[in-house]
């Protein structure tokens, strides 16, 4: 439970100094149940952080501040070759090697606009300190090998590394992973955005890298940059938990920053932009988008305002509450100017304030835009400000906005939260502790806004109408972008290569031969630490938790000690919707709570929601038995969350929500499908691999086939249809059929996580409830899941890198192979799939999975060459047989570890039991499930292989996500231009 000791009491005093750091700010954080402790180390001015908790979960970071002089992408490889091998652990990538050999709950690297972030977390000290011992080597005493640099970064390589006479082209991880990631016009407009209101500096930048300026970064100038950006003086270390601080001062100092002198950091500070004097505008190329509307609907408009120096905590809150009433629901101006006339797919995603960079920014763009509507957009962008703020706004929406944004900040609690919302301020000599001091704002805030109700308005006037410092940037889709992309990447290489004597060009291919040697070579992981089963017999606690039966709803309450907040989730059993009403069914979760009631607009309900508790959000669900795979439950998920003190409320609004609700206004209708079908393609070029898996799992189960077609490729596919040849009355009639038919406490389960002493208070207000929903006959509880025959799909988009995957049955969750074949994928993962997808053929990502409805996954992440790898997915039984020797009981041991990490996952307030309530997976399965995993032997991994891999199943599935392979024209196209 969260606690706050404070006064003489405390542990560590002001002035004191331990091991090399003098204490120098001790603060109870009182929103979050946690002590503050800033030192300062002694030797270098390196800050410590420490957020002192009793909580399970212990977190770790180390980050550096470090701006990008050009788009080379050199801080992002640097990232990428910190984390290949140090001087204390040699090992390549250990990184991944750590996987299995840890059971951290959180691992991560990542390079964001001018910092560089190194985080981790345990729920096992012993692992905590080998991995704080295995990330501050790899920080400080990076090997930063040549060959490292040609695999992460990037590389001329022969195309067929063992033929001369092929092709030359580009390779490397990072080159992949850009080139991938700013083929999504998202990512793309958005770092375009960023780059042309912040020109000045590191902003000005991609500092993940432009694929096409990769090329120009040297292994030279990133040795370099570690030497002068990864100093100790230059770095910030965060600490979390209640894990003994002094051993981790002690080591910090000791190993580490004792052996170095304080310097000068200013080379690394970002200064503030200068304001413009005039409005500025650019017009940028996207990626034509194959499943979104026609061409000439796939504009993108934004306009960007630049705000204030992000040190200025309080005025950034109070401009983050303004920019929520400004676009925020359908309240909001903007959303009343610019959504509710329908001529767009919606805001773009990161529509809102902006706060992570020095200087915070607010933005309004809308995607699929017509170009004859672009003027209209910065028309109505002006005309908005303007009558915002001659109007103001209405007391009942600026209390649902602070009461809405309170409640999220305040479910925000764990760990990972409190690192991400601090890191972006605290890279700039910010106050941290004092923007976690949330309460305090909104005290201050409110003060204001009681004293002069003219506030908001002439923040209006002095940071959006009177902004001279204004972007307009509008995204055109060009049809020959991803030629043109690879035309230049083609006339890099030719210039490359003229720049190349022949003893250079020799060293193209000897390079080529090296690399793979050094891939290939067998490595002493054993060098780094390790977990031993014996340190992690201990499974989770059993949750404190009762199952009960109100009005003949099963009902879960679990009554962990909670910060304040309830949550509640109520499970609608809606298998006997028929085949068309279940397609509709997410489309359905996503309008349905956004309507208004019959008692209600939508704009009043809004209001009443977010004055008093979290959104309504429902999700549709294909939930397969865990027990056998025999059956399937199609279900409605439906969730939200409160303050404890307003419980009763949140019933009364789900109450109204469920018996009440209104699908009778059309034109609110038509916006919101609208919006909904704009918004499905979005994740897909981010998150493909997802999808792929999804693809390929449809090939293998009708419940998987479901799912896809809920929330796949195929549901995309589906959906645009459906809206295009139905009208809106018909697609209305359709919504009221399932509405009708979804809410019923006859087929109702429900799970509410409150603290204890908050159950007596809220029980009554709950069986009202219950007592008020209708009862419906439940007519199907389950269908059957049959398998399908094999077969495979390519889902041909055009992107530069593909998403891969590969399903087939194996056996269900509580079958007594299930967790030798989880050791098994994790052993597929560490020694096949990472060494030659990775390393050897480019891909981002590649792994493999067994899930609790009882699929074996293959899959990869933004790979460079899809059929090559699903070839390698195909051979996987041939590697377990030549490489049999590798599966040994060590390896083993390496893989029950990286199970863990996931069977043993720390579980947020919200989310705990939520296993058991949804998929079936109780305390006791996943006990039983655990000791099963710990007692895996090798000689059973290699039983699960024969049976299981050495035919191959007679139902599995194959997908592939991205461009279908074919010859183009750039090759004749570069020769008449030579």
């Amino acid at each position: 439970m969260p606690y706050i000791i404070g006064g003489s009491n405390y542990r560590y005093k002001e002035g004191c100094v331990y091991h090399g750091f003098l204490c120098e700010r001790i603060e109870a954080i009182q929103d979050y149940g946690l002590m503050s402790c800033t030192f300062r180390h002694l030797g270098t001015g390196t800050e410590f952080w420490y957020l002192d908790r009793n909580h399970i979960e212990n977190s770790f970071s180390i980050h550096f501040r470090t701006t990008p002089f050009n788009s080379t992408g050199l801080p992002h490889i640097l990232e990428h070759l910190t984390l290949s091998g140090s001087k204390k652990y040699p090992v390549r990538d250990p990184f991944f090697k750590m996987r299995n050999r840890s059971i951290a709950t959180y691992m991560n690297a990542l390079t964001g606009p001018d910092y560089t972030l190194y985080p981790f977390s345990s729920m096992n000290e012993i692992d905590f300190r080998n991995l704080q011992k295995v990330y501050m080597d790899a920080v400080f005493r990076p090997n930063l090998l040549y060959l490292d640099f040609l695999q992460e970064g990037w590389r001329l390589e022969h195309k067929d590394i063992h033929d001369r006479e092929s092709d030359i082209v580009f390779k490397g991880v990072v080159y992949n992973e850009m080139m991938g990631a700013y083929a999504d016009n998202n990512i793309l407009f958005k770092q375009k955005m960023l780059n042309n209101i912040l020109p000045s500096h590191a902003y000005g930048h991609m500092g993940a890298g432009n694929a096409l300026e990769i090329p120009n970064l040297t292994h030279e100038d990133l040795v370099n940059y570690h030497r002068q950006y990864y100093h100790p003086s230059n770095a910030r270390i965060f600490c979390y938990g209640c894990f003994d601080l002094e051993e981790t001062l002690m080591f910090v100092d000791r190993e580490y920053l004792s052996h170095y002198d304080q310097i000068d950091t200013s080379f690394s500070r970002v200064p503030s932009e200068d304001r413009w004097s005039q409005p500025r505008s650019v017009c940028i190329q996207g990626t034509p988008d194959s499943m979104g509307p026609s061409l000439d609907r796939q504009n993108q408009i934004a306009v960007g305002l630049l705000l204030c120096d992000i040190n200025d905590i309080q005025e950034n809150f109070e401009l983050k509450i303004l920019s929520e009433l400004l676009i925020r629901g359908p309240n909001s101006a903007f959303y009343k100017s610019m959504i509710e006339p329908n001529f767009s797919g919606g805001y773009i995603r990161w529509t809102g304030h902006v706060p992570n960079r020095k200087d915070t920014y607010f933005t309004v763009g809308l995607q699929h835009v017509a170009e004859e509507d672009l003027e209209l957009f910065e028309e109505l962008f002006d005309k908005t400000l303007r009558k915002a703020s001659t109007d103001g706004f209405k007391p009942q929406h600026i209390e649902s906005v602070l009461c809405n944004y309170e409640l999220t900040l305040k479910q925000q609690s764990e760990c990972k939260h409190l690192l991400h919302k601090s890191i972006v301020l605290w890279n700039h000599d910010g106050d941290v502790v004092s923007n976690l001091q949330i309460s305090e704002m909104f005290t201050k805030l409110r003060n204001k806004l009681g004293t002069n109700p003219h506030y908001f308005k002439q923040k209006i006037e002095k940071y959006f109408i009177n902004n001279t410092h204004k972007l307009t940037i509008i995204m055109r889709p060009n049809k020959s972008q991803e030629i043109e992309r690879q035309y230049e990447e083609s006339k890099l290489i030719l210039k490359k290569l003229e720049e190349t004597n022949d003893e250079e060009f020799e060293k193209i291919y000897e390079n080529g031969l090296k690399l793979q040697g050094f891939q290939k070579a067998p490595q002493n992981i054993e060098v780094l630490p390790s977990l031993s089963i014996n340190d992690v017999q201990k499974p989770f606690p059993r949750p404190q938790m009762k199952e009960i039966t109100i009005r003949g709803v099963p009902t879960l309450i679990s009554h962990e000690p909670l910060a304040g907040i309830t949550y509640l989730n109520c499970m609608f059993n809606v298998t006997g919707l028929s085949v068309h009403e279940a397609m509709l069914l997410p489309l359905f979760c996503s309008v349905f709570s956004e309507m208004g009631t019959s008692n209600h607009d939508y704009r009043k309900f809004d209001n009443l929601v977010r004055s008093n508790i979290a959104r309504i959000v429902c999700t549709a669900k294909v939930i397969e038995s865990v027990t056998d795979c025999k059956s399937y439950r199609l279900e409605l998920l439906m969730r939200t969350y409160a303050f404890d003190k307003n419980v009763n409320i949140m019933l009364r609004f789900c109450e109204e929500l469920l018996l009440n609700f209104h699908l009778e206004d059309t034109d609110r209708l038509k916006i919101l499908i609208g919006n909904y079908i704009s918004k499905l393609t979005l994740n897909v070029k981010s998150q493909g691999h997802l999808y792929a898996l999804i693809g390929s799992s449809a090939l293998v189960t009708n419940a998987s086939r479901l799912k896809s077609l809920l929330s796949g490729v195929d549901h995309i596919d589906y959906m645009k249809k459906y809206v295009k040849e139905n009208s809106i009355e018909a697609i209305q009639d359709s919504l009221k059929s399932i509405g009708s038919k979804v809410f019923s406490r006859s087929n109702l389960r429900v799970a509410i996580n409150t603290s204890e002493i908050n159950v007596p208070g809220i029980m009554g207000s709950y069986e009202r409830f219950l007592t008020h929903l209708p009862t419906k006959e439940q007519t199907i509880n389950t269908k059957e899941i049959f398998l399908q025959t094999s077969s495979s799909r390519h889902y041909d988009l055009d992107m530069p890198v593909s998403f891969c995957a590969k399903t087939f049955f194996a056996v269900p969750y509580v079958h007594e192979d299930h967790a030798a074949l989880r050791v098994l994928s994790k052993i597929i993962t560490a020694k096949y799939l990472l060494p030659v997808v990775r390393e050897q053929n480019g891909a981002y990502a590649a792994g493999a999975k067994i899930g609790f409805n009882g699929l074996f996954n293959f899959f990869s992440y933004r790979d460079p060459h899809s059929v090559k790898t699903i070839e390698v997915f195909d051979k996987t039984h041939e590697w377990l047989q030549t490489e049999n020797h590798k599966i040994d009981d060590q390896a083993v041991i390496e893989a029950k570890l990286a199970v863990l990490q996931l069977v043993d996952w720390p579980i947020a307030p919200g989310e705990i039991n939520l296993d058991s309530f949804v998929l079936g997976a109780t305390y006791d399965i996943y006990f039983n499930y655990r000791a099963r995993l710990l007692a895996v032997t090798t000689r059973e991994v290699q039983n699960v292989i024969e049976k299981y891999f050495n035919t191959e199943s007679k139902h599995f599935g194959k997908c592939i996500i991205g461009r279908k392979s074919e010859e183009t024209k750039l090759k004749k196209e570069i020769s008449k231009e030579l």
